[in-house]
């Protein structure tokens, strides 16, 4: 009896000794899958960055490409491992498909990013780089990924909105164009002589290289006010300059018509816009 306790005894240890190998060997196998898998993950993402510079598909279409490549791989390698440790491939297929429902009911917000993201990379209503008003946000985009638009205001801050939201709301691209007309309102005294309001300003804008040649700079009275004239200096500016020339302009038609003895009138009103 107790030889064939010792042998019993044997053969469970032996069969432990055996699991345990194959156990460990199957961690072992996993693990090379995992630091291999990473790698060509590596490999593919750089692959795909020099193919986007050959092909310049637009630094919008490369963040968001890019973000669902890293998924679906990581997705890849994550199932070849639990397929390596003996996790049968119909169970796990069946544990997505229900995770995935349940899921998708619990984040409908986020499947809602992931359709906004495509209607922005197909559509394309701006790119990064451009500079974009978006509800109460605006700013330059710095990324367009799956879920979710970063933005950098002027004073580097930065926004992140999501793709749905971007998607379903009126978007002002700024920067897609290369001119835009720059308006400076000002007011002057009914007294005021409007010719000579308008050469005294005009000198300001012309000759200037920042200035383009869509349409003459103007002057015109686009209003009235308690006793004023309401006018506005337009000028079409290349978009770059936009802001440069607002400034300078806005200290300098004041000064030009103090210099031509017309003073700006205090008690102005908000100039009507077109």
């Amino acid at each position: 009896m107790k030889t064939f306790a010792f042998i019993q005894l044997d053969e469970l240890v032996s069969r432990l000794q055996s699991i345990a190998v194959s156990i460990v060997g199957k961690l072992i196998f996993a693990l090379l899958i995992f630091i291999v898998g990473r790698s060509i993950i590596k490999l593919i993402k750089r692959s795909f960055k020099k193919w986007h510079a050959k092909k310049n598909l637009g630094e919008s279409a490369y963040g968001f490409m890019t973000s669902c490549i890293n998924i679906v791989l990581n997705l890849i390698l994550v199932l070849t491992i639990a397929s390596v440790l003996g996790v049968p491939m119909t169970s796990i297929i069946t544990l997505i498909g229900s995770a995935g429902l349940a899921v998708g009911l619990a984040l409908q917000g986020g499947l809602s990013n992931f359709a906004g993201g495509v209607m922005i990379l197909i559509f394309k209503p701006f790119e990064v780089g451009n500079y974009i008003v978006c509800g109460a946000d605006e700013g330059t985009v710095q990324k367009i990924n799956v879920f979710y638009t970063t933005l950098v205001t002027p004073d580097n801050r930065h926004v992140v909105i999501p793709n749905s939201t971007v998607s379903n709301s009126s978007v002002t691209n700024v920067t897609v164009e290369g001119e835009r007309r720059l308006d400076v309102p000002f007011s002057v005294p009914t007294s005021a002589d409007i010719d000579t309001v308008r050469a005294a300003l005009l000198p300001l804008v012309e000759g200037d290289g920042r200035v383009t040649g869509r349409e003459a700079p103007v002057v015109r009275i686009v209003g009235y006010g308690a006793g004023c004239y309401n006018f506005e200096l337009r000028v079409w500016c290349k978009t770059e300059s936009f802001w440069d020339l607002k400034f300078e302009l806005l200290i300098k038609v004041p000064e030009k018509l103090s210099e031509s003895g017309i003073e700006i009138a205090k008690n102005a009103v908000a100039v009507a816009k077109e």
